[in-house]
């Protein structure tokens, strides 16, 4: 409901020093959810950058190509060729399996121990 001009002036207000409005939602989502808290069992899963899986179901499995799985993809058939990058950078990846089995044992764990 806003045009682009409010939009543009009002959110380097709403960011404060949060670098994107990514990191500013979730911070928001964290916000309610710690308002929230005496009421319910919560677990938090942040992972950082999911990639395909490590055994389960298969290994390599990946049901899309979002994401670092879709650079590996390009680069691998010839189609990425260069990227801007930097030697510094670090690409922290983990599996997705790892994750989900991470989440569901978060989740036991948050249930049996309030």
């Amino acid at each position: 409901w806003m045009d682009d001009d409010i939009v543009s002036d009002i959110t380097p207000k709403l960011l404060g020093n949060r670098p994107n409005t990514y990191i500013y939602t979730k911070a928001l989502a964290e916000s309610v959810v710690q308002q929230e808290a005496s009421k319910l069992n919560i677990a938090i899963v942040r992972p950082s950058i999911v990639g395909a899986s490590w055994k389960e179901p298969f290994p390599g499995w990946i049901d899309n190509f979002n994401g670092p799985s879709g650079i590996f993809i390009a680069a691998g058939k010839g189609i990425l060729r260069t990227m801007r990058a930097t030697n510094d950078a670090v690409a922290d990846l983990i599996p997705v399996d790892v994750v989900i089995n991470a989440t569901l044992a978060a989740a036991w764990y948050s249930g049996v121990h309030r």
